[in-house]
C-alpha cells in the first residue's frame, strides 16, 4: 500500500483542505504530478515502483494529464540569481480605461516583463519584471511606461525576498 501522506508537494498541500471529489485529479495523477513537480526527470519506472503500479498507468496517465491539460509541459527550473545579478521589480500601472489592452499589448512584448496582471483596486495592471541593471529598469520606467494610456506608474523594487518563486528567481 502507497503512503500517499509522504508524496506531498506544493500542489498537494494547497488542495489538501479542498473535497477531493472537487479535485480534477485522483490521488495517483496527484502523486504523478508532486514527482514531477519535484524533478521532471523521474522516469516512468520510478513513479511506478513507487506508486505500485504499471509503467504503462503512469505513461497513460501522464498523457491524460497532458491532453486535459493539466500538465503544460516540463522544463528546467534554473537558479537565475547564480548567472546574473538580476533586480526584480513590481510596476503598479493605473491606465486609462479604454487603452488597458493596447499597453497590456505593448508591455506583453517587452522581454524583461516575467508576468503581467491585470488587477482591481486603485491601480489596473501589475507587472513583474526582472532588469540587468538599475540603468535597464530606469530606461524602461522612461520609455515603455510612457506609453498613450499609461497615467500613473509605481515602481517598487525587491531589496530582499523571504519565500520566493523559484521558477522567476530573487
Amino acid at each position: 500500500m502507497v503512503d500517499f501522506e509522504k508524496l506531498k508537494c506544493d500542489i498537494s498541500e494547497r488542495w489538501a483542505l479542498m473535497d477531493p471529489s472537487l479535485l480534477p485529479v485522483d490521488q495517483i495523477d496527484l502523486a504523478i504530478l508532486c514527482f514531477l513537480r519535484n524533478d521532471a526527470r523521474t522516469t516512468n519506472s520510478e513513479i511506478a515502483e513507487a506508486l505500485g503500479v504499471s509503467e504503462a498507468t503512469i505513461r497513460r496517465r501522464i498523457k491524460e494529464l497532458i491532453d486535459r491539460k493539466i500538465i503544460l509541459g516540463f522544463s528546467a527550473l534554473v537558479n537565475i540569481p547564480a548567472i546574473e545579478n538580476s533586480i526584480k521589480a513590481y510596476i503598479y500601472l493605473k491606465a486609462d480605461t479604454n487603452k488597458i489592452e493596447d499597453v497590456a499589448q505593448k508591455l506583453m512584448k517587452n522581454k524583461r516583463i516575467l508576468t503581467l496582471y491585470r488587477i482591481i483596486g486603485e491601480y489596473d495592471l501589475l507587472c513583474e519584471g526582472l532588469f540587468l541593471s538599475m540603468k535597464e529598469l530606469q530606461e524602461f520606467v522612461d520609455s515603455d511606461l510612457k506609453t498613450e494610456g499609461i497615467i500613473k506608474a509605481v515602481t517598487h523594487v525587491v531589496a530582499k525576498g523571504y519565500k520566493i518563486n523559484p521558477w522567476i528567481g530573487l
